[in-house]
């Protein structure tokens, strides 16, 4: 992939980061202040943006977790740290090593534990889809948080993707990722993937 491209992934990535983070603080801060308050649904990512704004985008087990206090956009938060293994490169960038670190917001430290509703949850030991973003000078994460994270289940032949348990309720329509990917088999998902990556 040409770098001037790659350039413009990174900016969309980190655009996408902000987006999502900035909507999910918004409706914790909107609950807080209105108990009468009803959730508002979430704008679905479309599927083919999510493809082209991932720097890499793998079949992965997240085999290790651990959380810290950092500074993130100006304030002191929790974020998780997983460690992936990767079984495959469905597209994108392929990583050069075979093992990635990627951050999560919320998790626990202590006693004080922090969740940020809509992020991706990387449950241990779960082989899963991850589109994963990065943005300069920044760990690397789930592109669109939970809608760049597709569990997978065991299937007759193959693993089926599943749904992020921490999706919010979201606004999709057909050419949205959620849509597209959900409950599909991983070879259909590879091919799916790699449709857009040409």
């Amino acid at each position: 992939m040409k770098s001037s491209s790659r350039g413009c992934s990174a900016e969309r990535a980190a655009w996408s980061r902000r987006h999502f983070l900035s909507a999910a603080l918004s409706a914790g801060a909107a609950l807080t202040l209105s108990t009468q308050a009803k959730a508002s649904l979430a704008q679905a990512v479309e599927f083919k943006r999510l493809v082209r704004g991932s720097h890499h985008i793998v079949f992965a087990t997240p085999v290790e977790a651990s959380s810290v206090w950092e500074a993130v956009g100006g304030r002191k938060r929790i974020v998780t740290y997983s460690r992936l293994v990767i079984s495959e490169s469905l597209g994108a960038v392929e990583p050069s090593e075979r093992e990635l670190m990627v951050r999560t917001l919320g998790g626990q430290v202590g006693d004080i534990g922090q969740i940020v509703h809509g992020e991706a949850e990387l449950a241990l030991n779960t082989p899963s889809v991850l589109f994963i973003g990065q943005a300069k000078d920044q760990p690397l994460f789930i592109q669109a948080m939970s809608q760049g994270e597709y569990p997978t289940k065991s299937g007759e032949k193959e693993p089926i993707l599943a749904l992020s348990p921490r999706l919010s309720e979201i606004d999709a329509d057909e050419a949205s990722a959620v849509v597209v990917l959900n409950k599909q088999r991983l070879s259909v998902a590879r091919r799916l993937v790699q449709g857009v990556a040409r």
